[in-house]
Parts: structure tokens; C-alpha cells; sequence
């Protein structure tokens, strides 16, 4: 897709992918509806992305609250009229380790990572069906078939993503000519990763290029890096037994805060 003179809805706007994404887009001279919890940091992004033919408009929005997405996507269609694109980034991501297991660690994770994605979707799909045409790109991760130890809630929920998304993209092309894209990234540089070079991953603003290169090519499913990805096929081809003889260290869950891309 290009998104020249496109209207594009960036949830988690004011997190490290989404805000890049949206810095990205607005050298395209596109209009954006950018949404997040953070309203006051909203504002601030709307103001420096406004410029030349880019207009930005923007709404606080908690994705785990089908209210709030419901009254942020009507918003954004009473503005612009429809919708061409949504870029679902909003998410969270909390330690889950076997000696502190929490119930509730999982419910919230459902509820912001899956649910939130699922709610955008419920409010989006009825504008594309009857424009009979549009693009839906929502955030996964690159280990979505096999566990990693300590990070079972962030995992299962992001696994529900690509399911979804697999299952309805056939279906929405098909009928009404709607794209369904799946991104898969393995680890991004934020608060959560802070020897990041030791791990491999790649910065908010690199993850973000790679995924616009890949919606402008049309690619169905985008997953970076590559070392990585490799790396993760490698793994789901092991065996069970081989896979329960992984390293648990990072597993501890110490020193791991609870961190918002949104």
C-alpha cells in the first residue's frame, strides 16, 4: 500500500514502534488519527507530526476498553470520512516466571495485546467492508509457536494475535478486498531490553522502517530481524525433549518492570 493522501489509525502512537510508525507516515502526506492512553503526550506528537499536507488528529484511548475504541474509531471516521489503514501497535508486556505466577498478569496481557486488537477489528471491519477496500496490520511476535520461559502471559497473548489474523486474511481479501498483515518482530530496543546489542535487538526506529517497507511491498506477514527469525525457526523444529533442556535464567523475572507500548 502507499500511503500517500491515506487515512491512517496508529494505536499505541505514543509508544516506541508506534510513534516512530507515525513519524514515518507523516513525511507521506497522509492523514493520521493517532491513539493512546496518554493523552497529554498525545498532543504533543499531533503537534510535531502536523505539517505541509499532513493533517493529525488524535484521541486518548485505552485499548483494553471496547467503549473507548468504539468512540475512537467513530471519531476518526467523523473526521476523515473512512478509514484506509490501521496500524495496531498498542500492547504490553509483563514477566510472568513459574515462582511468582499470576492469573492476573495473564488476564491484563488478554486483555491489551489480544482483546484490544480484537475490539479495533470489530469497529474497523464494517467501515472497510463497505468501502471494499483497506489494510489491518497488528503487532504479534516472532516466538509465536513455542513458549519462552517467564514470559507465558505476553507470548500466549501475542500467539492468539496471529492466529487471528491467519484466520481472517483469506476471508477479508477475498470478499472485501481488505488486507490482513501480521507483524512478527523478535526484540525491539525499549525499557525492557536494555543491553539490547548483546541481545540483537533492533531500535523503535529501524523495526519501524522495516514494517512500512514491508506494508508498501504488500507483504502479508513481516518479521524481523533476520538473525532472529532463523534463530526461531530453528527452534520450533526441536523437539519437546530438547526444548525442555533451554536455559531458564531469564526466567527470573527480576529486575523486569512491567512496560507499556502504547
Amino acid at each position: 500500500m502507499e500511503f500517500k493522501e491515506k487515512r491512517v489509525l496508529i494505536s499505541g502512537a505514543t509508544g516506541g514502534m508506534g510513534y516512530e510508525i507515525a513519524k514515518l507516515l507523516s513525511k507521506e502526506d497522509c492523514k493520521l488519527a493517532l491513539f493512546a492512553r496518554r493523552g497529554d503526550r498525545l498532543k504533543e506528537i499531533a503537534d510535531e507530526l502536523t505539517y505541509d499536507k499532513t493533517r493529525c488528529i488524535y484521541k486518548k484511548c485505552d485499548v483494553s476498553k471496547r467503549d473507548d475504541i468504539r468512540d475512537a474509531v467513530s471519531f476518526m471516521v467523523k473526521e476523515f470520512g473512512g478509514i484506509d489503514a490501521a496500524i495496531l501497535t498498542a500492547g504490553v508486556l509483563i514477566p510472568n516466571p513459574i515462582q511468582t505466577f499470576d492469573s492476573s498478569i495473564i488476564k491484563k496481557s488478554i486483555e491489551i495485546n489480544f482483546m484490544g486488537i480484537v475490539y479495533f477489528i470489530e469497529y474497523i471491519l464494517p467501515i472497510m467492508k463497505k468501502q471494499r477496500s483497506g489494510m489491518i496490520a497488528a503487532i504479534s511476535t516472532l516466538p509465536d509457536k513455542r513458549g519462552v520461559p517467564g514470559w507465558g502471559a505476553y507470548g500466549a497473548s501475542k500467539a492468539a494475535v496471529s492466529w487471528l489474523m491467519e484466520s481472517l486474511r483469506a476471508e477479508a481479501k477475498q470478499r472485501y478486498n481488505i488486507s490482513i498483515v501480521t507483524i512478527k518482530p523478535g526484540s525491539v530496543e525499549t525499557p525492557m531490553i536494555e543491553d539490547y546489542h548483546r541481545t540483537g535487538a533492533v531500535s523503535a526506529r529501524r523495526a519501524a522502517e522495516i514494517i512500512i517497507n514491508g506494508l508498501k511491498k504488500e507483504k502479508k506477514v513481516i518479521q524481523f530481524p533476520l538473525s532472529q527469525v532463523l534463530l526461531v525457526r530453528i527452534q520450533d523444529l526441536l523437539p519437546p525433549f530438547a526444548y525442555d533442556l533451554i536455559p531458564v535464567d531469564v526466567a527470573k523475572g527480576e529486575g523486569y518492570p512491567e512496560v507499556d507500548e502504547d
